[in-house]
């Protein structure tokens, strides 16, 4: 839906990012102008390829791990919307 959303927007370039590369063609399929798999490239220096001078908007749903390069990847004016939190979620047997 952010693809979407960003795409009624006028947001651009919307690059996604995914884990694998098993999910570039969904993002594509949803819309996405440029994805970025970042288990085969380094996710910043690819993100910095598809947007020189920053981004717009950056919507970051790993939280601790990742909030300052997306910090560092706004454009002047930009936008961090930070969700989820993955990274900050317990782990393991004991957090059940």
């Amino acid at each position: 839906m952010l693809v979407q959303m960003s795409r009624i927007l006028g947001l651009n370039p919307i690059v996604g990012v995914v884990g694998s590369s098993a999910k570039v063609d969904e993002a594509k399929s949803l819309g996405c102008d440029i994805v970025i798999d970042k288990s085969s490239v380094d996710l910043w220096s690819a993100a910095e390829a598809a947007a020189p001078n920053g981004f717009f908007t950056i919507m970051d749903a790993n939280g601790v791990s990742t909030l300052q390069d997306s910090y560092d990847h706004l454009a002047q004016t930009g936008r961090l919307v930070v969700f989820g939190f993955h990274t900050n979620l317990p782990m393991g047997q004991a957090m059940l």
